[in-house]
């Protein structure tokens, strides 16, 4: 699958996509107050309805993720392992449900199956119905939601054996469709035809049957979910003994009744017989018998077509009890029960010639086929059970025929469930489309004279396109008024989807309904994408009012059922990234934006229920790029380092590009904290920069004036405290500690946000970057994962590589951490060693600038509270001229004008030696960098008093270094913002006193001005 660019830009050009098309998320969105329609309520409710079946499901797929990616074959084999472990993960549960609950899933049943036998026991005739007249709208009552267990046990039960039926269901169709790639599917049917026979005179007609489902993938598929069916109904409704049980009860009567057939009408007729002193079998004609309720006439004789011949009725009690005998042997059909067991059952209940007349008695039925007897194979006996179907008074009887000729209309008049109905549609399919083959193929067994003589509807002409029928019956489900509730109940849904193969329009419109619930989501960046949205701003707002893509409200009801999204979530999985049979055209990004919203809101559920762990693993699920802005989403909220170092770990493992993924967290945290936003075009940019950022402050009093130059530090310098804001971007970064891999992408992120720091005024902020994730912490940590062994790699002299202190730092390191150190046959040589460190060097060079310039500051404003201590000093000693003086101890101030002066000497040449510096951070410069020279030429001159006069003379080196056509660019800041006077003002002043200092020593130090200035008030006998 061809990699997607889906991320928006990233705000450091370094992080930017490559791909000029990239589709992007939208912009940040503002969020002022709370929302009132939290997007996320679904998912917090999901959350506290699951339990450990997450964590299990996440197990499983972490293996399947992590094995059987040699090649194609090995993938397809662990994905249907992974299915048959999501079926063993459902079984257990359905088990474990089972023995918990017992007692409690029987009354259900129970409770159920009574409503069911009532329905059964008030149903009217089927009395006048033509052959093909008859109506499809069933006379039992369809299980809607409505009808859901009181229980929130057996509730959980029922959702468990549902899943479990759509693992089932999910392993045949992969089984009979998706066959293992490198499979010669042509070569191996034609090896099973071969094998299976039924071609010749006297083959077996069961051979016939195996033969016509080889041949047949449709014929196959219809048979296969018959089956399914089938053991769905087995394992999810009451069994037989269960119905029978509720029979009886409602009966009233014992089950020894049950085996003396129609016992009330026979004890009336002999009655009459006895009173009329009559023998031979009385004749309706001459008999005036009602039944006991005088509602109807009796029948006069016994035989089972007495009914529909006398058109007579039995008395009450054997009504329901020959309505009960045909529901049974319904659903002992429809749970596709042996047909020996189903011989047994009448033979027990001396009701044998019913298992004659259903065929049951045949003892040559293909496993899980039809009635194939006599030399048309089963077509005349489905023909005679088709008109029996149609001239069957109860309906239960009907159904039971129904099923034995492919009638559908007769099956659907007693279906109750979405089950039921598919299961009639895809019998009378099945049966029919085999007449057919029969018809074809075997012209000598079913002749043109047999079909002509006898009606037969072709349930495969009604339907259409054979190769779409599965398509077909689901639409048609759809649309059964009877069944429309569960058509559209998330289980159904999905298990449609998968017999349709309709799996895309089920991804797809299930992303569509979590965009359209994610609307109105005011987060600034939410996961959920509409297709609908503008190219250029993917976010989960549609644009305008058409919409090419669009999902029916059924489909938000499933993405927030707990279960329906999680079994979505591993199809997707399975069929995308297992099988490669979901949607893949890779013109179409919309349709596979929309698709990986199942995951997205997956992942949404698992960090809203705070399951971190499983987030990158289903994030590396995803398109690559969607995956990235993903993770960076949900990042922020893992806070504890281990936590956070452990997170890359996973993501590593799942071969996630981390290092996109933080960058991506970063320039979305950027844009949360309000300090930066996008333009129309889409590039970064910072809100409201400042123009100015004060540490100076001007004086006025001529003794002051003595020892600073018009100016001095402030005391106090503006965003001296950390905002929630900063802190949002401050853990952003703090991500990169944990990627040491990587520096171009660390470096060039850190830049941006001391860049937006420093712009915005947030002191504070930048301090805490460049003290917690400086150069040369960070050095050590890119410098041993990529060169072997740590330093600091911008120390002159490291490019060279040292070979002892590389093995003798291997050698001490603890096994664990040897083992994850890079290997020695990965060690760069010297030449790359040097390359690496030139490079890092490079790619941290406007960092290290920014960060020097921060340093500066912070030293500065340390300056002043040291000014400020000597200056308490002298004020002390005025206070009591008597106390012995004492020289202070300057070395502190010595150390602290040193490093000063280092910085500052080392900084303006390092910024002229980085063009791409002072251009791209030319408004930063512009803010900074007149106070910090005014500042630096302060504190020359007080450290003139305080120390000795040679901080003075370096002031000159200061005008110097602005004169030097190498920094041109300090020239030309200063005139653009107008400082270059103040400058010259401060280096004049600066001179004057250093004039006085070398021209007085200690005698010129007492000399006091015209205004009674002097110099000795600022002398110390510090020098």
């Amino acid at each position: 699958m061809a990699s997607r660019s889906l991320s928006r830009q990233s705000q450091p050009t370094a992080a930017q996509s490559q791909n000029g098309n990239a589709l992007s998320f939208g912009a940040a969105r503002a969020t002022n107050g709370a929302m009132s329609n939290d997007p996320l309520q679904p998912l917090r409710a999901m959350a506290d309805r699951v339990g450990k079946e997450v964590e299990r499901f996440a197990e499983r797929v972490d293996h399947w993720h992590t094995h059987g990616n040699e090649n194609k074959r090995a993938k397809y084999q662990t994905t249907v392992k992974l299915v048959g472990k999501f079926k063993d993960v459902a079984e257990s549960h359905v088990k474990e449900l089972k023995r918990a609950n017992e007692a409690e899933n029987k009354g259900n049943l129970s409770k159920t199956m009574r409503r069911h036998i009532q329905s059964m026991a008030e149903a009217s005739d089927n009395h006048n119905q033509s052959l093909f007249g008859q109506s499809t709208q069933s006379i039992i009552p369809s299980i809607e939601p409505s009808g859901a267990p009181d229980s929130a046990n057996v509730r959980e039960l029922r959702e468990w054996q549902a899943e479990l039926a759509t693992w089932k269901l999910l392993q045949i169709l992969i089984e009979h469709y998706d066959p293992e790639p490198g499979t010669d599917v042509a070569a191996k049917k034609k090896a099973r035809l071969e094998k299976v026979g039924g071609t010749g005179r006297y083959c077996k007609n069961s051979d016939i049957w195996d033969r016509f489902l080889v041949e047949d993938d449709q014929a196959k598929e219809k048979a296969i979910v018959l089956r399914w069916l089938e053991e769905a109904a087995r394992t999810s409704e009451s069994d037989v003994e269960a119905i029978i049980t509720g029979l009886e009860e409602h009966s009233g009567k014992g089950a020894h009744t049950w085996t003396s057939g129609w016992l009330e009408t026979k004890s009336k007729i002999k009655q009459v017989k006895r009173i009329e002193g009559v023998d031979l079998p009385l004749q309706p004609i001459n008999a005036n018998l009602k039944t006991s309720d005088k509602t109807a006439n009796l029948v006069t004789q016994l035989d089972p077509d007495a009914l529909s011949r006398q058109k007579r009725a039995l008395e009450k009690n054997d009504e329901y009890y020959e309505r009960s005998l045909w529901m049974v042997a319904y659903e002992m059909m429809r749970r596709g029960l042996p047909w020996k067991q189903i011989v047994e059952w009448c033979q027990e209940r001396n009701e044998s010639w019913r298992g004659v007349s259903i065929g049951a008695a045949y003892e040559g039925h293909p496993e899980g086929g039809p009635n194939v007897a006599g030399s048309s194979v089963g077509y005349l006996f489905r023909r005679m059970c088709f008109y029996a179907a149609r001239g069957a008074r109860i309906p239960y009887e009907g159904a039971v025929y129904g099923l034995l000729s492919g009638d559908l209309k007769q099956v659907q008049a007693v279906s109750r469930s979405w089950d039921d109905h598919l299961y009639a549609h895809y019998n009378a399919l099945l049966l029919s489309r085999f007449d057919t083959y029969l018809q074809k193929n075997h012209p000598n067994r079913v002749t043109e004279n047999l079909t002509q003589k006898f009606l037969f509807q072709d349930a495969v002409n009604n339907i259409g396109d054979w190769e779409r029928s599965p398509e077909k019956v689901i639409g048609l489900l759809k649309q059964q008024k009877s069944i429309a509730g569960q058509a559209v109940s998330p289980t159904k849904l999905i298990q449609a989807a998968l017999i349709g193969r309709d799996v895309d329009d089920l991804m797809l419109k299930a992303g569509v309904a979590l965009a359209d619930m994610f609307e109105k989501d005011e987060r600034p960046h939410s996961l959920i994408i509409h297709p609908d949205s503008p190219e250029e701003d993917r976010s989960q707002t549609p644009a305008g009012e058409h919409r090419t893509y669009t999902a029916e409200k059924c489909y938000q009801t499933l993405v927030s059922d707990p279960h329906a999204l999680r079994i979505v979530v591993h199809i997707f999985i399975i069929m995308r990234n297992g099988l490669h049979t979901l949607f893949e055209d890779e013109l179409q990004d919309k349709i596979f934006l929309a698709m990986d919203n199942v995951v997205v809101a997956y992942i949404e559920f698992l960090r809203v229920s705070k399951r971190f762990d499983t987030i990158p693993l289903y994030a590396a699920q995803l398109i690559a790029e969607r995956g990235w802005y993903t993770l960076a989403r949900v990042l922020p909220d893992i806070k504890n380092s281990d936590e956070q170092r452990h997170s890359v770990a996973l993501m590593e493992s799942y071969r996630i590009d981390v290092i996109h993924a933080v960058s991506e967290s970063c320039t979305f945290a950027a844009w949360d904290s309000g300090f930066t936003h996008r333009t129309k075009e889409g590039a970064p940019l910072i809100t409201n920069p400042i123009k100015r950022f004060k540490i100076i402050e001007r004086i006025n009093s001529p003794q002051e004036q003595l020892l600073w130059p018009g100016v001095r530090i402030k005391r106090v310098f503006d965003g001296s405290e950390i905002s929630p804001q900063d802190q949002i971007l401050i853990d952003a970064l703090q991500w990169f500690n944990y990627v040491p891999k990587d520096y171009e992408y660390t470096f060039e992120h850190l830049r941006s946000a001391l860049n937006t720091f420093l712009l915005n005024g947030r002191l504070a902020a930048a301090e805490k970057i460049i003290g917690e994730l400086s150069v040369e912490s960070l050095s050590l940590s890119r410098t041993e994962a990529l060169l072997g062994y740590p330093f600091d790699f911008m120390t002159p002299g490291t490019e060279e590589q040292d070979e002892q202190l590389l093995n003798e730092h291997r050698d001490n390191l603890p096994i664990a951490a040897r083992a994850a150190a890079i290997p020695i046959g990965q060690l760069p040589n010297a030449q790359g060693h040097r390359r690496m460190v030139l490079h890092m060097r490079k790619a941290s060079s406007s960092y290290y600038d920014l960060q020097q310039i921060v340093r500066l500051l912070v030293l500065l404003r340390e300056w002043r509270s040291e000014e400020q201590t000597l200056i308490q000093i002298r004020s002390e000693r005025q206070k009591d001229p008597a106390a012995p003086k004492h020289k202070p101890d300057t070395l502190h101030t010595k150390d602290l004008l040193d490093s000063i002066s280092t910085i500052f000497d080392a900084l303006i040449p390092a910024i002229s030696s980085q063009h791409e510096t002072y251009t791209r951070d030319w408004n930063l410069l512009k803010a900074y960098i007149p106070d910090i020279i005014l500042a630096y030429l302060s504190v020359l001159q007080s450290a003139s008093w305080f120390l000795n006069k040679e901080p003075a003379v370096k002031a000159m080196d200061v005008a110097v270094l602005i004169a030097d056509e190498s920094n041109a660019w300090v020239q030309k800041l200063l005139l653009q913002t107008g400082r270059m006077s103040e400058v010259v003002d401060c280096l004049a002043a600066v001179s004057r006193v250093m004039l006085k200092l070398g021209a007085g020593g200690k005698e010129g130090a007492r000399k006091r001005g015209g205004k009674g200035e002097t110099l000795r008030l600022w002398d110390l006998g510090a020098r």
